[in-house]
């Protein structure tokens, strides 16, 4: 029993033991955290800036920790911190960081200084980053998170009248997408938009594909030495976007969410009925003789309203056997077949049925756009991974663009010598939505009645029974379409700190595309129903992979010589693949379209591969004396499959001088008002390798052909043929420039900016020349020609109003660009004197693409337009096949003929100079108001419209616009129905109104009662008005129907 009682008493303490363990282990960080918390202090404060102002969003950090908080509307922080003797840093973008020991206080104050305007802020250049006050190049910076109230819907709304030099197209359609130049067009055939570099790679997709509310900042690399480090692809400039990373602190997640909706803006209007009729009647009355007039008067009036002519006789005008009565219906039914009103349209004007078609092809369109985000840094790594959805309607009924984005970007420090990271997106677009064809409208007569849904009627597809105008909504029921793309793009990169301050880094950049576009027309719609359905099912797949390897080194000696030294050695290749499978005529039906497209009888097949590489090695040095002088001297050799195979590389140098005058002694009796000044001298050259993958091979290519023999037999054979002339000595085209700069800041930086100059001379044009047909190539891919390019640039900034209550910036530029062509192919032709004697000899222009020697390239050359016919100018205007009513164009030589010889130049289709203007304004610390509006100015274009010949007016519609008759001599617009032989331009100069944005910061102390470190609401309105010299038919820039959004946004941060 001992053994028992012992055996007891030894498992029961045993038990107790453990328990004890369990309990204390359980509870030991409860008791550490009430340690910590008699220990813990709670340290507040404000942080100001120079003037006195509270600044809102300072970071507040415990050093070495992730334990901090940020500054609320007033200034004001508190943190927690874990003992009284602690160092707290405070940072601000544009600001310098301050470390302050808190020294046991409990209550600590800062004035935050602003970083020298911002001159050791750092902007991205290639392969590598540089404060703003080494920059030698001309590099203009938008920060996008300033932006972000204006409710963005793209990158290229980020920068938009934002970048003094880079131009954007309008942005029409639901997509929001638009076209980049940078400095004018330096090419005549290759692509001219400037290289897209993503976080430190280039990037191969599309701007579509990026979230605006991922962007950080943008960069964009205007001169030659700026962007010569990308060498072959940078004659057009580059656009550098940098994307969100996450910020020391507790970790952030942020929401945005945009609503609104989208109306069209500057909409034309149409003939209203009472208008078609008398567009009808003047037409009628105009293509008809005054002998015909004059014999049947009153012929086209409304018998309701003769004068003089009875309604009897007019009706028999065109009775074979004159009646003795008639009713008012038969008046009715005859003069609307006078003026060729189709049998629906007659029905309809009888019933009064009337259908306003700007109606029906026109919506008003729900945009929403939704991105939440969740980041945060801390000494050993960082991650930002962000969801985006959009889903937008257009203007026109159908129109509809949605997409989903998506970004990962991580980065963890392994040890002291060693980071790796990668950089991640993945995007689906879907551009398959069918948008109706809206320009039937200006074809469909408000008599032409919307039937689709009336299974009875005839007229669904033809609403006037006309074969030319056709139901804008019919063709679309009877589609079905696929067209969807899904990318990723992604780097993994390494980053290793070697001995003496040199680093390396490698970059592994994959991007891959897939797209699918299906589409089936039924055989169901009438039009098509003669091919027994026709479906099409494509898809394709592109690859592309880059590896970058660098190597950086960083040294500064006895504190006044800075150098930087960056390598690079680069590798890519490009690879893509389709396949495309076609068939018509379904048997026994084509019900499923191209879910078995194997039910087709007539198949068609076809594949298309493709292969491209590329490789490069590049050199750049940075050497600053002082803070004060500076040199930037780059070269790169870059190597294409494109080009001929005598030339594949090409060596691209560029050289970059910068001096800080306001550091030296001579300038300080102006420091008072001259805070600072930098003048900034570069040349470089670029190359431009936009153009086909085998330009410079033959193409090979087979087909069926037929042929007849003696005896008129019909055969089909297969043969084989080159299609293409191969040149072995295609090269890279080359732009060479030169760009003057100057960087100032004035009265205590009140007033900042830059002034530029620049002069760009693009060699070896890469043009397709035209080849005399009897060798049988029409043209060859060759390098011809010089073309020049220069311009000028301003960019603007002031500080005009910073009181507690109020403050005022503005932002403005202005630029301008000037083409020529200075050379061609090199063909010589004779001058000659007025007796046509041979005077001397002069480089040939080119008549066909209308490029001559000596101009702008988008010059106009064309018959020089003076007014309209008029009745007494009948027998001038006959002998050019024309008459009265119609446009008159000026015969230079008067020999009665209109040829090239009447040609002339004359106006320009690119603006003379461009500019914009920001202001940006905050009252009561809570509100914003923003508003920035553009111009083109000194652009012309056509206008055709005027001559009112665009459609067939006897079977067609047409906009409110003025129209010449004998009565209504204008001088502006012709007759209806008129012939015109040449084009009328018309000045397409403009200033918009493009972004109105109002916003509301709401309260820390209100927010933070729910959690919410930041919110704020915003309400924004784009393309709020254009104002026009000349031009008032649809939008100016645009060329047709432009969309006008209203969005509210919220914006919050947990």
């Amino acid at each position: 029993m001992q053994i028992y009682f012992n055996l007891y008493i030894i498992l029961l303490f045993m038990r107790n033991y453990y328990l004890f363990l369990v309990m204390t282990i359980l509870l030991l960080p409860a008791w550490h955290s009430t340690l910590q918390a008699q220990q813990q202090v709670m340290i507040t404060g404000v942080a100001k800036d120079k003037a006195g102002l509270p600044m809102i969003g300072v970071n507040v950090v415990e050093k070495g920790t992730t334990n901090g908080s940020i500054t609320d509307l007033d200034g004001r922080f508190s943190v927690q911190v874990n003992k009284a003797n602690t160092v707290l840093t405070f940072s601000f973008i544009g600001y310098l960081s301050q470390e302050i020991n808190t020294g046991g206080k409990r209550v600590i104050n800062v004035i935050m200084e602003e970083d020298t305007k911002t001159l050791d802020e750092v902007v991205v250049v290639g392969y590598g980053t540089a404060r703003k006050r080494d920059l030698t190049g001309a590099i203009s910076s938008v920060k996008a998170e300033k932006l972000e109230a204006e409710a963005p819907r793209s990158v290229q709304d980020l920068l938009r009248a934002n970048t003094a030099g880079l131009s954007i197209s309008f942005a029409g359609d639901a997509k929001g997408s638009a076209d980049l130049q940078v400095r004018g067009k330096n090419t005549l055939k290759a692509g001219s938009s400037p290289l897209i570099v993503l976080d430190g790679v280039i990037f191969e997709g599309t701007l579509a594909d990026i979230n605006p509310f991922d962007v950080l900042s943008i960069d964009v690399l205007k001169d030659a030495s700026s962007a010569a480090v990308y060498g072959a692809k940078a004659a057009n400039g580059v656009v550098v976007v940098t994307s969100k990373k996450g910020n020391v602190g507790k970790p952030v997640v942020s929401f945005n969410a945009n609503v609104g909706f989208v109306t069209s803006a500057n909409e034309r209007e149409l003939l209203s009925p009472e208008g078609f009729v008398a567009y009808r009647q003047d037409y009628e009355v105009g293509k008809n003789s005054a002998e015909y007039l004059a014999k049947y008067p009153q012929i086209f009036s409304d018998p309701r309203k003769l004068d003089g002519v009875s309604q009897l006789d007019w009706y028999n005008y065109d009775q074979k056997t004159p009646v003795a009565s008639v009713t008012e219906e038969q008046l009715m039914r005859s003069w609307l077949g006078r003026l060729d009103f189709k049998a629906p349209e007659i029905e309809n004007y009888m019933a009064n049925r009337i259908t306003d078609w700007s109606e029906l092809v026109f919506q008003t369109g729900l945009q929403q756009d939704y991105t939440a985000s969740v980041s945060n840094r801390n000494d050993n790594g960082s991650y930002y991974w962000s969801l985006g959805y959009a889903d937008r309607e257009g203007i026109k009924t159908g129109e509809r663009f949605t997409t989903f984005r998506t970004r990962l970007n991580l980065e963890s420090k392994i040890n002291s010598f060693l980071t790796i990271g990668m950089t991640s997106s993945f995007a689906a677009r879907n551009e398959g939505y069918l948008t109706c064809d809206w320009e039937q409208m200006t074809r469909i007569s408000p008599y032409g009645a919307n039937e689709i849904g009336n299974p009875d009627s005839p007229y669904q597809r033809l609403p006037t029974g006309d074969v030319t105008p056709v139901n804008p909504f019919y063709d679309n029921l009877y589609r079905d379409r696929v067209d969807r793309y899904n990318t990723l793009n992604a780097n993994l990169y390494a980053q290793v700190k070697l001995p003496f301050n040199v680093e390396y880094q490698i970059n592994f950049t994959p991007y891959y595309e897939w797209h699918e576009y299906y589409n089936h027309d039924s055989s169901q719609n009438t039009e098509w129903k003669a091919k027994g359905g026709s479906s099409t099912r494509e898809t394709s797949k592109k690859y592309n992979w880059q590896v970058d390897n660098i190597l950086r080194w960083k040294q500064m000696f006895n504190r006044i010589h800075n150098v930087e030294v960056t390598l690079l050695a680069n590798a890519e290749k490009g690879q893509y693949w389709s396949q495309k499978m076609t068939s018509t005529n379904f048997s026994p039906s084509d019900v499923l379209g191209y879910h078995r497209i194997q039910a087709g009888t007539v198949p068609l097949n076809e594949s298309n591969d493709t292969y491209k590489t590329g490789d490069a090695l590049m050199a750049r040095v940075f050497y600053s004396l002082k803070d004060r002088y500076m040199i930037t001297a780059s070269v790169r050799r870059d190597g294409y499959s494109a080009f001929g195979q005598r030339n594949p590389r090409a060596t691209f140098p560029a050289v970059a001088l910068g001096w800080t005058f306001t550091s030296e002694k001579f300038a300080e009796p102006v420091s008072n008002w001259l805070n600072y000044g930098k003048l900034r001298l570069s040349w470089g050259e670029n190359g431009n390798r936009d153009i086909g993958q085998y330009e410079a091979l033959s193409d090979m290519t087979s087909g069926l052909h037929p042929y007849i023999d003696q005896n008129g037999n019909i055969y089909i054979s297969s043969q084989l043929y080159v299609n293409r002339m191969a040149n072995a000595n295609l090269k890279w085209e080359r732009t060479a420039s030169y760009n003057l700069g100057i960087d100032f800041s004035l009265f205590n930086d009140v007033l900042s900016g830059s002034l530029e100059g620049y002069m760009a001379t693009t060699n070896d044009l890469l043009v397709d020349r035209a080849l005399p047909e009897i060798i049988g190539y029409s043209s060859v891919a060759a390098n011809l020609g010089q073309l020049s390019n220069k311009g000028f640039e301003v960019t603007l900034n002031a500080n005009i109003i910073k009181k507690e209550n109020f403050t005022w910036n503005t932002s403005a530029n202005f630029s301008l660009n000037r083409r020529k062509i200075k050379k061609l192919y090199g063909d010589m032709v004779d001058v000659k004197d007025a007796e046509g004697n041979v005077i001397g000899q002069k480089e040939a222009d080119d008549i066909k693409n209308k490029w001559f020697i000596g101009q702008d390239p988008d010059r106009i050359w064309d018959y020089e337009y003076v007014g309209v016919w008029q009745e007494e100018e009948a027998a001038e205007a006959k002998k050019y096949g024309l008459q009265p009513g119609d446009f008159k164009y000026k015969d230079q030589n008067a020999d009665g003929v209109m040829t090239d010889q009447d040609r002339i130049f004359q106006k320009y289709t690119t603006p003379r100079f461009r500019w914009t203007l920001r202001n940006e304004f905050t009252f009561y610390k809570n509100f914003a108001l923003s508003f920035m509006m553009y111009s083109y100015w000194g652009q012309y274009n056509t206008f055709n419209r005027a001559a009112n010949s665009a459609n067939f007016p006897d079977r067609c519609t047409e906009y409110v616009q003025p129209h010449w008759t004998p009565e209504n001599r204008i001088n502006d617009f012709a007759r209806i129905g008129s012939k015109n032989i040449g084009n009328y331009y018309l000045d397409k100069s403009f200033i918009r109104l493009d972004n109105v944005t109002l916003s509301y910061n709401v309260p820390a102390a209100f927010s933070k009662k729910f959690s919410v470190q930041n919110m704020r609401f915003a309400i924004t309105a784009r393309n709020v008005g254009v104002l026009t010299t000349d031009w008032k038919y649809w939008d100016p820039e645009q060329g047709g129907p432009a969309p006008r959004s209203f969005n509210l946004s919220i914006n919050f941060t947990l």
